[in-house]
Parts: C-alpha cells; structure tokens; sequence
C-alpha cells in the first residue's frame, strides 16, 4: 500500500464520519426530531470517501436525495448540517432546505436535490463556467442506477463528451445483483444492463467500473478521472457497484442480499485491509473512531439547542414575481 499513512487515515476518518452521523440522524429521525426522516447512505460511504479526498473546496459537486455522504466528504460542517436536518435557524439553509436540498457554496456544495436526475445538468453549467474561465477546476455529479435512465443524463453526457468539459459523473449502482434488483424491487425491469458505466462508449468517453465498497479501488479510480479532467482531458463516467443498507423495500430476499452486503461493509473492509498492511495500528484507528463519536454527539447538542426559525423568516428568501398594482 503505497499511499501515505495520512491519506489512508483521513479516507477512513471520512468514511467513520458519515456512518456515526447517519447513526445519529436515524436515531433522531426515530424520536422525531428531524421532520419527514432523511434517505441515507449507509453502506456506501467508501464512495463519497475516494472520490471526495481528489477534490478542494474550491470544486463543484451535485448530490442527489441521498446526499449526507456526500456533503460531509466534501466538507460539511457536522452542527450546521445537523441543525439543518433538524430544521433549526442555526443550519446551512436556515432549516429550510432540510436533508433533500441542502447546499453550501463556499465548500463548493452545490446541493442535493429531490429531483431524480436533477444535479447532473447543474454540475454540467459549473463545469462548463470552469472552464470557459480557464480555470483548473473540476465538477462531480453523483447519481444512481434508476436515475441513469433518465433522458436529462444522456443529454448531458453528451454536451460533456461534445465540449470536453472537466466533469466526472459517478453512478452509484446500489443494484448489484443485477437488472431484476433495481430499487431493491424483484422482478421490476429497468435496466437491460448490467454494467452502465458501458455507456460511455456511446459517447467516446472512458466508462469505469470499480467495486465500491472498496475505498482504494474508488480512490485510485476517482483520482484518475479528477486528474484527466484537470488537465482539460474531458469527462469520465466512474460507476460503482453499491449497495445501499436498509433500504426502502423489505422483504425475505432482500433482507438475504443484505445479509450478504453487510459481510462486505466498507468500513469493516478498509479497517481490515489497513490492519494487515501493518501501515496504521488499531489503536489509531479505534482513536478516528471515538473523535469522530465525539464530533456527531457535539453536533447533535448544537442541533438540539439551537433555535426554531421565527414565523417571519418563512417569508424570507423567497423569489416569486411582484403584484402589480391595478
């Protein structure tokens, strides 16, 4: 294992990050603290980890309505986005955005969006602004496998193919058995592939496909693409083959994919690769464990003891045409 050891401790502490925090949102989700509950990424987290450590604030990057992973790889102060989910004054958007449509410019968080799809056209425009500025910056969309049948995804594969634009497009594919599993639904069709990152080819860009409960296959991956797109060598379709714990359809044979998963976590997984390399000791690791633990709990007090939003602010920041006067 050639990375630094500091490389390897941070994709770790980030992937550490996202579980504990997700942890606290459910259980504050459970006790009815965060409005409407959040989709989350449990199981996922060695994605948003690898492709995130390429990136500096000063990039762009699209989320989707599971967007907790990747807000906090990108840099996400835990209170304010806590606060947020809580619906409180103290969070990014004022308690207004909640989980599905939270953003922070400054760290280059563009947003999540509930639409379905919906941040991939927008990472486009950052991309294409990069570089028509010259500028050496690059932008990441994250979507999944049911959103990459939507029409709005190959346009925009397309206008990036076509202008070279500095984008990566990350596919996290949480329908890993296969077409019959999409969504986590039996026998429910939606994919006539296996594989999209093949889809690259129709636009004469490079498709990779990578294990994504694997950090340092993601991380490696990702590095390439950021490093291609950087360099102004145009966009890379980077697909990672998921899977999404708890998801929103139960049933036995889910629960038996599962089971299956679980036993690839990629927490556990990179924890134990780390161990037998000898490179980082479990006592450095049992420490990121229990600073990250302590990071959440501060952030879940802050969210707790922050202030309800004043009636008066509902009518604040909203954009809408003036009445005119008869």
């Amino acid at each position: 294992m050639s990375l630094p050891k500091e490389t390897l401790i941070n994709l770790y502490r980030t992937m550490v990050r996202i579980r504990k925090f997700e942890e606290a949102a459910r259980k504050l989700t459970r006790e009815r603290k965060i409005p409407g509950g959040a989709s989350l990424y449990t199981g996922e987290e060695a994605i948003a980890a690898g492709v995130c450590a390429h990136l500096s604030q000063e990039d762009y990057l699209t989320s989707t309505h599971r967007p907790l992973g990747h807000c906090i790889a990108k840099g996400a102060d835990l209170k304010h986005l806590m606060a947020e989910l809580c619906a409180k004054a103290t969070g990014y958007n004022k308690g207004k955005a909640g989980p599905y449509h939270v953003a922070d410019p400054k760290i280059g968080l563009i947003g999540a969006n509930g639409i379905v799809g919906g941040g991939v056209p927008m990472a486009a425009g950052y991309a294409l602004a990069a570089q028509l500025k010259g500028s050496d910056r690059v932008a990441v969309c994250f979507y999944g496998e049911g959103a990459s049948n939507q029409g709005v995804i190959q346009e925009t594969l397309n206008l990036a193919a076509v202008w070279g634009l500095p984008l990566i497009f990350v596919c996290e594919n949480s329908a890993p058995e296969g077409p019959q599993m999409l969504g986590h639904m039996m026998n429910y069709p939606q994919l006539s592939i296996e594989d999209i990152s093949i889809r690259g080819a129709a636009y004469n860009i490079p498709g990779l496909k990578v294990d994504g409960s694997d950090a340092l296959a993601v991380y490696e991956a990702a590095g390439a693409a950021v490093m291609k797109a950087r360099r102004g060598g145009g966009p890379t379709l980077l697909e990672c083959k998921t899977y999404q714990y708890r998801g929103p359809f139960r049933g036995e044979n889910v629960a038996q994919l599962e089971e299956e998963w679980q036993k690839k976590d990629p927490i556990l997984k990179f924890r134990g690769t780390l161990l037998k390399s000898n490179s980082i000791s479990e006592k450095d690791l049992n420490r990121v464990q229990r600073e990250e633990e302590m990071a959440v709990e501060e952030a879940v007090r802050f969210a707790e003891e922050s202030p309800e939003p004043s009636l008066e602010e509902a009518l604040t920041d909203v954009f809408g045409a003036k009445e005119e006067k008869a």
